[in-house]
């Protein structure tokens, strides 16, 4: 379930952090799910525990899990009326980066946005 490239010059806990928000907003991970504890993660995935922790930490800051003391981390639940200022200020910087990359494409904003527009659909259905 959680493969990383170890060749990829992405440090290893943002790969985590990646997959792990990737599996939250696909479904495959639902709020209330419980991740496997740090320890468990670093056996499965062979890395350091402390590189799992460090990523566990930045998934906990972005508003993605929650860690209950003794209980173990889990998915947060979303709540729609106030939305994460880390996670927004993230996603803020990846859409930003995404039109830099489409107008070195030169993709037009409308072509961006019908782009946007199928990716919402296939979402949805």
């Amino acid at each position: 379930m959680y493969t990383l490239n170890s060749q990829s010059h992405v440090p290893i806990y943002e790969q985590i952090v990646t997959l792990i928000r990737g599996y939250c907003i696909s479904g495959v991970l639902q709020p209330g799910d419980k991740l496997m504890s740090v320890r468990e993660m670093s056996t499965h995935i062979l890395v350091n525990p402390n590189t799992v922790g460090k990523a566990y930490k930045e998934l906990e800051r972005l508003g993605v899990i929650e860690t209950k003391l003794g209980k173990g981390s889990y998915v947060a639940f979303v709540n729609d009326n106030n939305p994460n200022k880390e996670a927004l200020a993230l996603f803020k910087r990846n859409l930003e980066e995404l039109v830099l990359e489409a107008n070195y494409l030169r993709i037009e904003e409308q072509e961006l946005q019908d782009l946007i527009g199928e990716c919402y659909t296939r979402l949805e259905g």
